[in-house]
């Protein structure tokens, strides 16, 4: 397969953003154009009414004269594609770009189909991007009643009225679509223009007669058409082709509502049979040039008869500026369909399969399915999308054209061909329809159990399926266990032969199950393989995925500085090749916060965009290591800020997620949330709760069952601190294993969590000593590192914290220890919420003269003690007496005893 996007999209949507070229002798509606002058500063202007009303003529007058005075115009013509709402932006951002309105990395975006951003993210870049418009900006949306649907109505009902000063929409449909229009008119956000404003008056139905009628002949007809815009360029067009006479005139008096039909008829009667059978059978196109055409009709004259069609001009419009793209107007379309239908019925679907092929010839993919679906020929839709590359279609970032070419195949036809139902198990996979993946991916074949034989006996189907369903049990996470990993050695072993693209979607498959299983070096090695492989495919998509799952792999390990280079390294890559509002930076994002979260407790970034971003997550493509951190992160700087609303909006977050994902370590990891905040409140509840999760989690659960370490982790971590106030053995017994798992997996960061929760169990019981060997072995695991959250999740520490920096001074241990715990006694003041009682109002260097007086140290000793003068320890004192509210060491020492001596995490 190309690793390029085909070029259909683009080609298609560039015809969709030309306004159609006018034909020589259109009358200019001046009446119409001041009309619309007038209301220029309204948010919407709907021009509604039936087909043949001159709307889309008005539109490009009225385009025209907005360039001239100097406004940005922008033009999309809709087909029923652009129902879509992704498909709709598409096309908004392409035709603002093309009218002159900087939209920064949006049009990159929307090259790649709009699938790495939320539709929402998108309209809030346009809305900043048209505030810093220095001129008048106008959407013309062309056509609107051919993709109008409830959802999209809905949107542009809510956009419109958000519409910035100097910004409006124009829109032409055939009916009111329900945006809320009532509401817009009754604020004076919108006005409509019908039918009725649209018909020509006398003079204008005069001027467009104007070929060789005399006065009283052209008063008939325009009389009898009742200023139907088209109807009198029909008759115009007639008369030009000396067909019009007594007999017409008088036929067209009494044809009622038969009126067009009999112009039309009147048309084709003025052509020749050859140009008569052009009409019919590409009557069928959209849009064509005459070389597609040609290759329809097995001829090359197209062009020929193109040029006789020039007194057709306002039936045949050229669509672009080369005259190279045209179409029929819709209504003498619709009208030789009808024509066609009804003469060689029997001919549709070899015309539909001919089209097919000349538009796969021309390398618009789009229009040839599309062909091939109206001909009944699914077998053909099938093979086109295959030959494509089916699945493969989403990793060069192809997932919206792939959305749309199974489009065109109805559910009930993709039953019978097995690569296409996986191409949409996939794309289920990818939008987070984990049961619909599954479902859909079911109907082809069962979970391949063992390694498969050598690569090169496979078929393409059996290689999709292979694929597939590695990725299946990856998202569902479920089924990950250690013959699953096995399964990937194997295989490395039997498809030496195996294409770049599948070695580099295996690859990450086996560094997510080893992830998963607490293999984390393997998890680093796969990753780094698909990386080389990745590259090879040219997958720049992919290749973003091998860097998150590289960085994850590191976090765990506690190598944080690794662990943000790599995850930086795909942000990087996310924000170049993707756009800032990508669902891949969202995924970076979440990353980069839980590094940062364990490195410095403090995110550069706000809560407000940590949680965009866990939304964005959410609706993208993600897994539950991603949706693990994202909740993690929020969680727990809730946590250690004691606030109970954020936790419970988190929980409900959370809840949402394992429902419509059905993740069950997922589900755990909430659970254990929930019991640490109902711990903050010291909610009874609790207690039910914690017995639930012991029976989930019994001690060393982990070792039979390694898919449950990292839920294992957080199990252990809430069930010691729900019962370190409670009942000590037993916090002692999930401490001592959550260490030994900690160990086990060689994750140093929950090595060193786990530390400091059995120093606070040990201080818990006065056991000091004990607590501090605790305590020097998480500064020994973490310093180097600087892995930060452990040490501010225990602030009760703090003496025994103060104490072992002052030994690694005086003791001539580690500076980078000593200073580390240093920068920790800082976060403990300004991250932990206020403890209550006196010395929550000092700061740290007072805190700490206060707890080498309560040692009995003079004024000289705490100077020595603490590396300062005895001046500047006079000057510490007196601010702290000032503070306390007292004016002497006794009553300083007092307050010091009002605060608790044993630890704890509330």
């Amino acid at each position: 397969m190309s690793t390029r996007t085909p070029i259909d999209l683009q080609t298609t949507h560039e015809l969709k953003l030309e306004a159609p070229r006018l034909p020589a002798g259109i009358v200019y509606r001046a009446r119409l154009i001041s009309l619309l002058a007038a209301v220029d500063t309204t948010r919407l202007i709907l021009v509604a009414a039936p087909a043949g009303f001159g709307k889309t003529t008005l539109l490009s007058q009225w385009r025209d004269h907005l360039r001239q005075i100097g406004e940005l115009v922008a033009w999309l013509t809709l087909d029923e594609s652009d129902a879509d709402v992704r498909r709709f932006m598409i096309g908004v951002i392409k035709s603002m770009t093309k009218a002159g309105v900087d939209l920064g990395p949006l049009l990159a975006q929307a090259q790649r189909g709009l699938t790495e951003v939320t539709v929402d993210s998108v309209i809030r870049e346009i809305q900043s991007r048209l505030h810093l418009m220095d001129k008048p900006v106008t959407l013309i949306l062309d056509d609107y009643h051919r993709t109008s649907s409830p959802t999209l109505d809905a949107l542009l009902g809510q956009w419109i009225p958000l519409l910035p000063q100097g910004t409006r929409f124009l829109m032409s449909t055939r009916r009111r679509p329900d945006i809320g229009l009532r509401q817009l008119l009754g604020k004076g956000q919108a006005i409509e223009i019908i039918g009725d404003t649209l018909r020509f008056n006398t003079v204008e139905s005069r001027e467009v007669l104007n070929v060789g009628l005399d006065e009283a002949e052209r008063d008939i007809l325009a009389k009898r058409t009742e200023g139907w815009p088209v109807a009198l360029q029909l008759a115009r067009i007639i008369t030009l082709q000396d067909q019009i006479g007594p007999t017409v005139l008088t036929n067209l008096i009494s044809r009622g509502g038969r009126l067009w039909n009999f112009l039309s008829d009147q048309v084709l009667r003025g052509l020749n049979k050859e140009v008569v059978e052009f009409l019919l059978e590409t009557s069928i196109l959209e849009r064509f040039t005459t070389e597609i055409t040609d290759q329809i009709r097995g001829r090359n004259d197209s062009w020929q008869i193109i040029e006789q069609l020039e007194p057709l001009q306002s039936l045949l419009t050229p669509l672009d500026a080369g005259t190279m793209w045209y179409r029929y107007h819709h209504l003498f379309s619709e009208y030789l369909q009808g024509q066609l239908r009804q003469r060689n019925k029997s001919t549709l679907p070899a015309l539909h399969l001919r089209a097919s092929r000349a538009f796969e010839s021309s390398g618009l993919l789009a229009e040839a399915v599309r062909h091939a679906s109206l001909a009944g020929d699914f077998r053909r839709c099938a093979e086109l999308v295959e030959k494509a590359g089916g699945w493969r279609f989403v990793l060069f970032g192809g997932m919206g054209q792939l959305n749309q070419l199974l489009d065109f195949i109805p559910q009930s036809e993709r039953l019978s061909y097995p690569r296409l139902l996986l191409a949409q198990a996939y794309v289920e996979l990818k939008k987070g329809l984990l049961h619909e993946a599954r479902s859909t991916f079911d109907l082809v074949a069962s979970d391949v159990a063992e390694p498969i034989g050598h690569w090169g006996a496979l078929d393409d189907c059996e290689r999709d399926v292979l694929n597939i369903n590695v990725l299946m049990k990856t998202y569902e996470d479920n089924r990950i266990d250690g013959h699953f990993l096995s399964f990937f050695d194997l295989m490395r072993q039997r498809m030496p032969g195996a294409d770049a693209l599948t070695r580099g979607v295996l690859d990450c498959a086996a560094s997510v199950a080893s992830l998963c299983l607490g293999e984390l070096n393997r998890a680093e090695d796969f990753a780094r393989q698909a990386m080389r492989a990745m590259r090879e495919a040219n997958s720049v998509l992919g290749l973003n995925y091998c860097f998150l799952h590289a960085g994850l792999s590191r976090i765990y390990k506690g190598d944080l500085g690794n662990a943000a280079a790599y995850v930086q390294r795909a942000k990087a890559m996310a924000i170049e090749n993707f756009g800032e509002d990508s669902g891949l930076k969202a995924l970076s994002t979440m990353l980069l916060a839980l590094a940062e979260l364990w490195n410095d407790v403090k995110l550069t970034i706000s809560t407000e965009e940590l949680d965009n971003a866990f939304r964005h997550v959410c609706e993208y493509d993600s897994w539950f290591e991603i949706y693990a951190a994202g909740l993690d992160t929020r969680f727990r700087l809730a946590w250690l800020t004691n606030n109970v609303t954020a936790m419970d909006i988190i929980i409900a977050d959370g809840d949402r997620l394992t429902r419509s994902r059905s993740l069950k370590r997922l589900a755990w990891v909430v659970d254990t949330q929930r019991l640490l905040r109902l711990h903050v409140t010291n909610d009874p509840a609790g207690d039910t709760l914690a017995e639930k999760i012991g029976r989930q989690f019994p001690i060393g659960r982990w070792r039979n069952d390694p898919a449950s370490w990292r839920p294992y982790q957080d199990a252990a971590f809430a069930l010691a601190t729900w019962y370190l106030p409670r009942d000590l053995r037993r916090a002692r017994h999930w401490g001592d294993d959550m260490l030994i798992c900690a160990q086990a997996v060689g994750t140093r960061s929950y090595e060193v969590r786990a530390h400091l929760l059995l120093a606070t169990i040990k201080a818990a019981t006065n056991e000091q000593d004990k607590a501090m060997v605790h305590l020097r072995a998480a500064v020994k695991c973490g310093a180097h590192q600087r892995i930060a959250l452990p040490f501010i999740e225990h602030p009760a520490l703090s003496p025994l914290i103060r104490l072992l920096r002052r030994e690694l001074w005086d003791a001539g241990g580690e500076p980078i220890e000593a200073s580390f715990l240093s920068n920790i006694e800082e976060k403990l003041t300004t991250v932990s919420p206020a403890r209550e009682g006196p010395m929550s109002v000092l700061t740290t260097r007072e805190q700490e003269i206060i707890f080498e007086l309560s040692r009995g140290l003079t004024n000289k000793e705490i100077a020595r003690a603490l590396d300062m003068t005895e001046h500047t320890v006079k000057f510490h004192l007196k601010n702290i007496f000032g503070k306390l509210g007292v004016d002497r060491r006794a009553h300083a020492l007092s307050a010091l005893k009002q605060t608790s001596p044993t630890p704890n995490l509330t």
